[in-house]
């Protein structure tokens, strides 16, 4: 016995893949899209030049001109601006040579147009800075210049006889602690050392010590002697004139004797003198 049998359906044939849709756009309407586009940039400029940047005659018309306030003082700026249709409007103060309540800053500036009534914001002088003068009484004229530059002044000095050290500075003026204005000059009255002083004892001590020690005191060093006869250590001093412990004007001059080494002699030399 026959059996019938039925062909299996046929598989169906496999679709495309989905076109994207910018590759079904044609050149035409890729063209028409960015014209679409530039013209809306162009209108939409069109309108802020037309209503902000250069806006119409009757617009224009109503603006106010911004006065010069700067100089006035509080009163005269409110006069001048309410004349113009403005307001006042004041902002925070700043540190100025002008005299304190006088206008510095304006903001709009004095010339420009603004909408009626709108606020014209105004800076006042608060006058100079004042800073208290740094207490340098003590220090040597050097380091108080030092720190007095630092705190924003500049130094004066004034040499005066005094019992401290040379270069010392005995006192300022303006007092330490005196407001000054910024930036502002600072007399130093710096020690020039008394009229007359009293020779210390230089000897046993090194030349270098010697010379700062009589720089100190207002006296000055004077010719320096060597002898090499000495056991000291090279550089000490042996000898001076005047002694210590005698009193001599300012300035004067102490002339000092320092050891030195031997000299060597030459092996040839010594020969020669045992001959």
């Amino acid at each position: 016995m026959q059996q019938d049998y039925a062909e299996p359906p046929e598989a169906p044939a496999p679709q495309p893949p989905p076109v994207p849709w910018w590759r079904m756009l044609r050149p035409r309407h890729v063209f028409g899209a960015a014209l679409g586009i530039a013209g809306f940039g162009f209108l939409v400029g069109y309108l802020i030049t037309v209503l902000f940047v250069f806006p119409s005659q009757d617009v224009a018309a109503n603006l106010r001109e911004v006065p010069d306030l700067v100089g006035s003082r509080v009163e005269e700026a409110r006069r001048m601006l309410e004349a113009a249709g403005l307001s006042y409007e004041e902002k925070s103060g700043l540190h100025h040579a002008a005299a304190v309540g006088t206008v510095v800053a304006q903001e709009p500036l004095g010339g420009q147009m603004a909408q009626p009534a709108s606020a014209v914001r105004v800076s006042l002088s608060l006058g100079p800075k004042l800073a208290p003068v740094p207490d340098v009484v003590g220090l040597g004229h050097t380091q108080a210049e030092i720190a007095l530059s630092s705190a924003g002044y500049e130094s004066e000095f004034v040499w005066v006889d005094a019992e401290t050290d040379v270069g010392e500075v005995v006192d300022t003026r303006p007092a330490p602690g005196t407001p000054v204005q910024l930036p502002g000059r600072v007399q130093l009255i710096v020690s020039a050392g008394p009229p007359e002083v009293q020779v210390p004892n230089l000897v046993t001590r090194s030349l270098a010590e010697a010379r700062e020690t009589l720089e100190r005191m207002g006296l000055r060093l004077g010719t320096i002697r060597q002898d090499s006869a000495s056991l000291a250590a090279p550089g000490t001093v042996l000898a001076q004139n005047p002694r210590a412990g005698r009193v001599v004007e300012r300035a004067t001059r102490i002339t000092v004797t320092v050891a030195i080494a031997p000299a060597i002699d030459e092996p040839g030399d010594t020969v020669s003198r045992q001959r």
